[in-house]
């Protein structure tokens, strides 16, 4: 589903900390014009296929892992039923941080015969903490199959969604290939942190089910469960926006025991499909101006879903795809932004699932007024524009930073914005003189004034404590005069109270 439009925080140059973007975190494939026809996002980007002047693997390696144990297996190109398997297809070595970094191209071959792909970014020690993107979108070409060397030769752009279930001959989904220098690009914060880092590829254009790109996001645990060595089993996070928040979440919650995410940031993320039926379905669609820009935005999802799920979602094939279904597997903690603003994964999503699950901790972006569905887009709302370094962005880089990070670690990086965290505070300070519970933000705060948290300030371009960064920041919203110590300490009661 729709992701906020590619989000350059800070440029790229030699020696500045990172480089991102939400970029592969849920570009939308089926946005819609107002008369209801289907567009596509386009980039200047380029793309080739894994190539490098750095010696490569000269033939597919490949490591098998069952439920209980891993083991070597011979090179092959098929799975062992009931079996993860996973070739490397391809290494690459990529300038990052002022150094390089090694990238291993990767076919999984899943239990249930299917296929998935990951990007792996090494981290320069062993036992180092992962971070997992998953991107449903963002087209690959080096995985040697027909549908990716298709539509890569198709172009960026807008095609018909071919190869999905029960093509419509009406449904044009987004497509974009991915440079996997871009890819490594959107590593800045894990690589400068010493993490190792995962994209998980979801491939939307290829087709697929809700199940399968569900299994793609379960990949890179089971993947990780392969390399105990170079990767810390026990301090895994993930994240993803909108499409690539529901892999985050459903990826998670079938994530192997023993190499279970401890936090996972899914952003606008859909997490009961039943209730996003009757959103789509109804509640919506009865409301809007446009009702053929709602149907027609939806319709390639539910091609993807109701093979699973049922037309409409019902029963027990649709019950693990609901929050009663989901809670009992979400291992870890469960981040989740979300804008009240969201026409299409409505807040309500978000609410119940914070209501089922004790481990879900929300983060909201409320608004004056209620969402206007009669004149509503087809957007996730104004939350990831607002400000040079989105204030969602801030507090999910921060919060897999800090809680990934060794005891050990006496600094971790990530990245801040001053006057964006003043435009989110301007909302929490609404509500808590409104009388609403605002506790939600208290955690988020809290990390952002961890003494250990080191931060590049976007418009400054060097780094600074986070703390004396959302000091100032708290300090102009609620009319106080906080140093960093002294806000720590007033975070551990509670907000300020309102000027």
């Amino acid at each position: 589903m729709q992701r906020p439009a590619r989000i350059p925080l800070v440029p790229r140059r030699a020696g500045s900390l990172l480089v991102l973007a939400l970029a592969g975190c849920g570009s939308d494939p089926a946005a819609t014009d107002s008369d209801g026809s289907t567009t596509a996002s386009t980039s200047d980007a380029t793309n080739t296929a894994p190539t490098s002047t750095a010696p490569t693997s000269t033939a597919p390696t490949s490591t098998t892992t069952t439920s209980d144990a891993t083991t070597d297996a011979s090179t092959s190109d098929t799975g062992v039923p009931g079996e993860w398997q996973f070739v490397t297809l391809a290494e690459q070595t990529f300038p990052l941080n002022n150094t390089d970094v090694l990238v291993e191209f990767i076919r999984a071959e899943r239990p249930d015969g299917g296929r998935s792909f990951l990007l792996y970014q090494h981290a320069p020690a062993a036992k180092a903490p992962l971070v997992i993107q998953t991107q449903p979108y963002a087209g690959i070409d080096w995985t040697g199959e027909e549908v990716d060397e298709r539509w890569a030769q198709q172009g960026d752009g807008s095609h018909p969604d071919v190869d999905a279930p029960d093509y419509n001959e009406s449904d044009n989904i987004a497509y974009q290939l991915q440079d996997p220098a871009e890819a490594v690009g959107a590593n800045n914060v894990w690589a400068f942190n010493g993490f190792a880092a995962i994209h998980a590829y979801g491939r939307f254009y290829a087709g697929g089910t809700l199940a399968d790109d569900a299994l793609d996001a379960v990949a890179p645990y089971a993947f990780a469960r392969t390399r105990p060595d170079e990767i810390d089993l026990e301090r895994i996070g993930a994240f993803g926006s909108s499409w690539g928040g529901m892999m985050a979440l459903f990826g998670a919650s079938q994530a192997p025991p023993d190499a279970a995410p401890r936090v996972v940031v899914p952003i606008s993320a859909p997490s009961d499909f039943v209730a996003l039926w009757t959103w789509s379905s109804d509640t919506f669609l009865s409301q809007s101006n446009n009702p053929t820009m709602v149907t027609g935005f939806y319709s390639p999802y539910w091609r993807r879903a109701t093979p699973i799920l049922g037309s409409p979602p019902a029963g027990a094939a649709a019950e693990p795809y609901t929050h009663a279904g989901l809670c009992p597997g979400l291992p870890g903690t469960l981040i989740l932004p979300h804008d009240a603003w969201d026409a299409i994964i409505p807040i309500t999503q978000t609410q119940g699932l914070a209501a089922a699950c004790a481990n879900v901790e929300p983060i909201y972006w409320p608004r004056a007024a209620p969402l206007d569905l009669e004149t509503a887009t087809m957007t996730h709302g104004p939350f990831a524009g607002e400000g040079l370094v989105p204030s969602v962005l801030i507090y999910t880089y921060a919060a897999l930073a800090l809680q990934l990070a060794p005891p050990e670690a006496a600094n971790v990086y990530s990245v801040t914005s001053g006057p964006s965290l003043v435009l989110h505070l301007q909302l929490v300070l609404a509500e808590q003189k409104a009388g609403k519970d605002v506790a939600w933000i208290l955690p988020r705060l809290r990390e952002l004034a961890d003494p250990r948290l080191q931060t590049l300030v976007a418009e400054l371009n060097h780094l600074q404590p986070s703390a004396a960064v959302l000091a100032s920041a708290v300090n102009e919203v609620w009319q106080t005069t906080f140093d960093a110590d002294s806000l720590r300490a007033q975070l551990e009661l509670g907000l300020p109270d309102p000027p």
